[in-house]
């Protein structure tokens, strides 16, 4: 049997406001918490028409929501300043506004990373004694023009050695 690459353990978040035209460039948001990341699915609701009697004459399910979630540790003045949030030390909002790309590419190579052509981003701010200052940042993802949420990519091992991550596939 076939060993799995796995696209577990340490991982790389990199984010990119959408422009008007082009592609984004990425931006690491810097250093992840252990355990943090993790992409979760909801069920979307099920439309039903019932006739009397308790007969159901129609159903249809609806989209659901996908969303990835990390905590960063130590956030950055530039992370804030990428999102909008902040201008120096003063935190103006914790919206952030527009439509962001998102790529979460795995530590071994051969594994498959995420990308997300199309996201918006809930930030809020976090402080522990155990943990310092951190930020947990939530990214949902909404469908393209072309009907897509995410994308799925190998890391390859050039996508390592230069450092950059980009893999194959939807970079």
């Amino acid at each position: 049997m076939a060993q799995k690459i796995m696209a577990w353990s340490k991982c790389k978040i990199e984010i990119g406001l959408i422009p008007a035209e082009g592609d984004p460039t990425l931006t690491d948001i810097g250093t992840i918490l252990n355990n943090s990341s993790s992409l979760s699915s909801e069920v979307g609701n099920t439309m039903q028409m019932i006739a009397t009697g308790g007969e159901v004459v129609a159903e249809e399910e609806q989209e659901g929501t996908v969303q990835l979630v990390t905590t960063v540790i130590e956030p950055t003045q530039s992370l804030m300043t990428l999102l909008g949030i902040a201008s120096s030390d003063d935190i103006k909002t914790h919206v952030v506004d527009g439509a962001w790309k998102v790529k979460l590419t795995p530590k071994n190579v051969g594994a498959r990373g995420i990308s997300a052509p199309n996201c918006s981003i809930v930030y809020q701010p976090a402080w522990s004694e155990e943990n310092g200052n951190q930020a947990i940042l939530t990214f949902k993802f909404h469908k393209t023009d072309a009907g897509v949420w995410y994308s799925y990519f190998t890391k390859t091992a050039s996508a390592q050695s230069s450092g950059g991550g980009s893999g194959t596939g939807a970079g």
